[in-house]
């Protein structure tokens, strides 16, 4: 008998330790988890790389994804306690690092857009294979996140970070494509 309260809501699986963290998985996979002990891998909720493991350290999105040898399991939307089919994707170690929060240091709130003072202007950038992309330098901070996007889809695809403005200008898209064709090589996009 496991440690884990479940409850059901349609398709939904909800589990509940006995710490009260409560996760959520999809109910297909109850019959595969419903006898197995689950726990918190840390001891603070405040823990930002906290995941449900196993007694043996197992994390709970490696139980539910078979067939994941020598990759890794992302969460698409951050929540490591959201275990859902659809919120789990088989990927790369660098697509994996491609959907990642905003760093503590962050001052602007969007990763890769920042301002610089010498020219009084935003300027975007990206970061693949330890490869600086500079996307430049724009007269606001809406047009410099909109070319960290447009870069984004160019390099990342799917699995991007995006930030919710409102679609690139032609203007911007052509400069950040023609910028991004000479790095094609290192995009994680299937169309480049």
């Amino acid at each position: 008998m496991s440690n884990v309260d479940y409850s059901f809501d349609g398709d939904i699986c909800y589990g509940k330790l006995k710490d009260g963290t409560v996760f959520i998985t999809d109910r297909k996979f109850y019959p595969k988890i419903r006898d197995i002990n689950l726990y918190r891998n840390s001891k603070t909720k405040e823990d930002c790389k906290t995941y449900i493991i196993d007694c043996n350290g197992n994390h709970l999105h490696r139980i539910l994804i078979e067939n994941a040898e020598k990759m890794e399991i992302d969460h698409i939307n951050l929540n490591t306690f959201d275990n859902r089919s659809c919120n789990l994707r088989i990927c790369t170690h660098q697509q994996n690092q491609c959907n990642q929060p905003l760093q503590k240091n962050n001052t602007s709130g969007v990763t890769g857009v920042s301002y610089y003072k010498p020219r009084h202007k935003y300027r975007a950038r990206i970061k693949i294979s330890q490869q600086d992309i500079h996307l430049g330098y724009y007269e606001t901070f809406v047009e410099a996140v909109q070319a960290r996007n447009t870069g984004m889809e160019y390099m990342f695809g799917e699995y991007g970070r995006y930030n919710d403005v409102d679609e690139a200008p032609k203007w911007i898209k052509e400069k950040v494509n023609s910028i991004c064709s000479r790095f094609a090589n290192l995009s994680l996009c299937k169309t480049v």
